[in-house]
């Protein structure tokens, strides 16, 4: 204990990264382009932005606001109040026309927009960079209708205002701290999308002649602005179908390499959140603590040439925009093979002869045991650049199989495969240990793999997700409970508690170590569950008291380690470290009830709901009752027993404490129910069931 207080402390206190050093003081020019991706910029057709890649800090950049498709609108929106902000009604039109005012202008309906986005569970402050930056001494400059929204203040004022770059005087350009440009040639036509004639083709011409447009307007913005001044080229909303969009800080002191930003803690990945920041540090402005993106910092030099860091930042696009795309007909290719297989396995039980019903029980179990590692290798898939594959969704579908085989393999190829409960334990312990790797070694494999963190959705970019720990959780559990079933039965009970103790600990502090896993919830849902094993691992009575003392060590544990880590500086500080914060701050009412609100609108999705609630029920009917469908296999194998209740605990309180709601039970449910099938096949097998001569049970 001593030990893992001191690792505790030197690990929390470890002094911040170095941070990039400030901007000269020319002006901060912020262009937006909405809808502009990596793959547009090619040296023929926009030159300026292939060649300003070059000249400076590049990465991708997710745009996600309210809705999971962001409208230009929204974009703009969500810089000024620097937290995900939308039009009101859902609208996603142009930005509204200023009103010249003087020099200046007015946005028109400021106030509905501000009091709207202040309502919902974001609470986005709409004029909050304009604000930041008159209190700093500073005024605003707006080119287009864009810009105006982001940099207008609470009152709907910029102070100097521009309908086009071409309207633009040379002193224009040095009057203020902040200028923002819409080049908006993207976005032009009914509802922010561009407009597109009939026809692929059509549809493509259009597309290069936009380009074509904004990049040589950018141009114009390059060769007008102070030589001092610092620039940055943002990606504000996605044009069509989500995606990554472009992001690139160029400013004389800047060399060519990725951006990074703790927010993310990917190179070359930052959200539009973070721009809001980004600009007031660079325009000497105090940045205001409720915000929830970050300062991005230079990650320089790259290793690439310009042609082939572009290219990674596309390879990247194109594996979050693929792997979201896959992970509705992936579950409904596991769920309904599963099903299918299990169908099929009863029929020709049914019709078979007496000596084949040996293979037909074999195979099932095969297959339930490949359902049950297929969550794994969803993971194990992101250690091949599937990505560049000739057609990407059957490269990530091939290198998902690939690895289901390679986990199936391990699982049967050692000693372990003799026990009923044992190729249960290998899938189980595969499946945590990968978790576990991954995250301590900054969530690689989630980053977009088809349960991980998605960077289009822009809610976790590294430790666990909530889906991710459903499965990690419910993987440690069964672990432990095989490993310690072994040891329990052969009368050594203190080493069977111990043994469930250290991996369920282990679990836990993987879990909720803030530069691990950094889970709030889980360790809250997950230390009941480990309690609940070592009190049957210890030969005691399993009783509701232990569990909910357990719940409540929980709470202290992930309390105490949120508090330490909100001691660190703000750019090393996890979700753990700055909830704390918020919470001294009178902040985390917002977070709280979006967090509530996500969780009941879960039980609206009916495609989770209603396959999540069937296997709690019967989940419950069989853990209740000792002489039903399960009973022979309880009493054969009563780790499984006891890992389910196990599972059981922590999923409903995970669905409890989580945003992500009935998807946790949903998931623990995908990988337990495969699990529970293997190992009644496997005690049917080695009854000898299903061969000739012995009696059904």
């Amino acid at each position: 204990m001593t030990l893992l207080v001191g690792l505790t402390g030197v690990a929390l206190t470890a002094a911040a990264p170095a941070s990039a050093s400030a901007e000269p003081d020319g002006g901060v020019v912020l262009i937006g382009v909405p809808g502009l991706r990596w793959g547009d910029v090619e040296p023929a057709s926009t030159p300026v932005l292939w060649h300003a890649a070059d000249r400076g800090g590049i990465a991708n950049i997710a745009v996600r606001g309210v809705e999971p498709r962001s409208c230009a609108a929204g974009g703009w929106l969500t810089i000024s109040a620097g937290a995900r902000a939308e039009p009101p009604h859902g609208g996603c039109g142009r930005p509204p026309r200023p009103r010249r005012d003087g020099a200046g202008a007015v946005v028109p309906g400021h106030p509905d927009l501000r009091a709207h986005n202040a309502a919902t569970t974001y609470a986005a402050q709409v004029g909050l960079l304009g604000d930041a930056v008159h209190r700093a001494g500073g005024c605003t400059t707006a080119v287009g209708r864009g810009g105006a929204l982001a940099v207008a203040d609470s009152s709907g004022r910029v102070d100097h205002y521009r309908d086009d770059v071409g309207d633009m005087r040379a002193h224009d350009w040095k009057r203020c701290a902040l200028t923002a440009v819409d080049i908006d040639d993207l976005t032009h036509g009914t509802g922010g999308r561009a407009a597109e004639p009939a026809g692929a083709a059509g549809a493509a011409a259009s597309r290069t002649a936009a380009l074509s447009r904004a990049d040589r307007r950018v141009g114009e913005v390059l060769a007008r602005v102070q030589e001092n001044a610092t620039v940055l080229i943002v990606g504000v909303a996605d044009v069509g179908r989500p995606g990554l969009r472009v992001t690139m800080h160029l400013g004389p002191s800047t060399a060519p390499g990725y951006l990074s930003v703790p927010s993310t803690r990917r190179t070359g990945l930052l959200t539009l959140t973070d721009v809001t920041p980004t600009v007031l540090r660079l325009a000497g402005a105090p940045v205001p603590a409720r915000l929830t993106g970050a300062s991005w910092t230079h990650r320089a030099p790259r290793p690439e040439e310009r042609a082939a860091a572009i290219e990674r930042l596309r390879e990247r696009d194109l594996a979050a925009r693929v792997a979201r795309s896959m992970v509705a007909p992936f579950n409904i290719v596991l769920v309904g093979g599963q099903l299918l297989a299990y169908g099929l396995a009863a029929l020709a039980w049914r019709r078979c002869r007496a000596e084949r019903r040996g293979l037909v029980l074999t195979a099932t179990r095969y297959v339930a045991l490949a359902a049950a590692a297929a969550p794994a290798a969803t993971y194990l898939a992101n250690l091949v650049p599937w990505w560049r594959a000739g057609h990407p969704a059957a490269g990530l579908a091939a290198a998902v199989a690939v690895a289901d085989v390679a986990v199936v393999a391990v699982a049967l190829a050692g000693p372990w495969r003799r026990r009923p409960f044992g190729p249960v334990t290998g899938v189980a312990a595969v499946t945590a240990l990968t978790l576990a790797a991954d995250v301590i070694a900054g969530s690689p494999l989630q980053a977009d793999s088809l349960n991980g963190n998605f960077s289009l959705v822009a809610g976790r970019f590294y430790g666990f997700g909530n889906l991710t720990f459903a499965l990690f959780a419910t993987a440690s559990l069964v672990c432990a409970a095989g490993l310690a079933g072994p040891v329990a039965a052969a009368g050594h009970r203190h080493r069977a508690a111990a043994l469930a103790l250290l991996i369920g600990g282990a679990a836990v502090v993987v879990d909720g170590w803030p530069g691990w896993g950094s889970d709030f919830g889980g360790v809250l849902a997950l230390t009941p569950g480990v309690v609940l094993l070592a009190l049957w691992a210890a030969g005691r009575r399993v009783s509701a008291r232990p569990v909910l003392l357990a719940g409540g060590a929980g709470a202290l544990l992930v309390g105490g380690l949120a508090y330490l880590d909100s001691l660190r500086p703000a750019d090393s500080r996890s979700h753990l470290g700055d909830f704390w914060k918020r919470m001294l701050d009178g902040g985390a009412g917002p977070i709280l009830e979006r967090k509530v609100d996500s969780m009941l609108n879960s039980l609206g999705n009916v495609w989770l709901t209603l396959p999540a609630t069937l296997a709690l029920v019967l989940l419950m009917a069989f853990l209740l009752r000792r002489d039903g469908v399960l009973g022979p296999v309880f009493r054969r194998t009563p780790a499984l027993r006891v890992a389910l209740l196990a599972v059981l605990v922590t999923t409903a309180v995970g669905f409890a404490v989580n945003d992500s709601g009935i998807a946790i039970p949903a998931l623990a449910a995908l990988f337990a129910a495969p699990l529970t099938v293997t190992t009644a096949l496997a005690v049917r097998s080695a009854d000898g069931i299903g061969a000739p001569g012995v009696p059904e049970p």
